[in-house]
């Protein structure tokens, strides 16, 4: 495992990631995903290649969602952030398009990588910890 790729990965993570929430359809129920949200594509990158390469979780499992504003070439954002984090565009949710922004710059939207897997979760939280603990 790469270690340096490891720590950056976790704090990304920490600090863009979601944490559990709990299942509305049930009761006690939660919810473990693992989602990274930015609009810097070497950031979800990171993550990503930490998903893949480190932990061997299979590119099939990988979701993407992108959000962008009313006006923005929706095709070729789509496009980008498909080859920009690998993940092929089936395996995109439906893009969330908000209305004309004031964020000039902004122009690719902000795309979120997730995963659903407990197991997975709790091992990056333990993870998480451990690195935490070292510091």
């Amino acid at each position: 495992m790469n270690e340096q790729r490891k720590t950056v990965a976790l704090i990304i993570w920490l600090c863009e990631g979601t944490k559990p929430r709990r299942d509305k359809r049930w009761k006690n129920a939660y919810l473990y995903p693992i989602e990274v949200i930015n609009s810097n594509p070497k950031i979800l990158k990171i993550f990503i290649d930490f998903l893949l390469i480190d932990l061997k979780v299979p590119i099939e499992k990988l979701h993407g969602q992108i959000q962008i504003h009313q006006g923005d070439d929706q095709n070729a954002i789509e496009d980008f952030w498909s080859e920009s984090t690998g993940i092929p565009k089936k395996q995109f949710n439906k893009t969330i398009v908000r209305p004309k922004g004031n964020k000039p710059g902004k122009n690719l939207g902000t795309f979120k990588v997730r995963l659903y897997d407990r197991k997975l979760y709790k091992r990056l939280e333990n993870m998480l910890k451990l690195s935490l603990a070292k510091i």
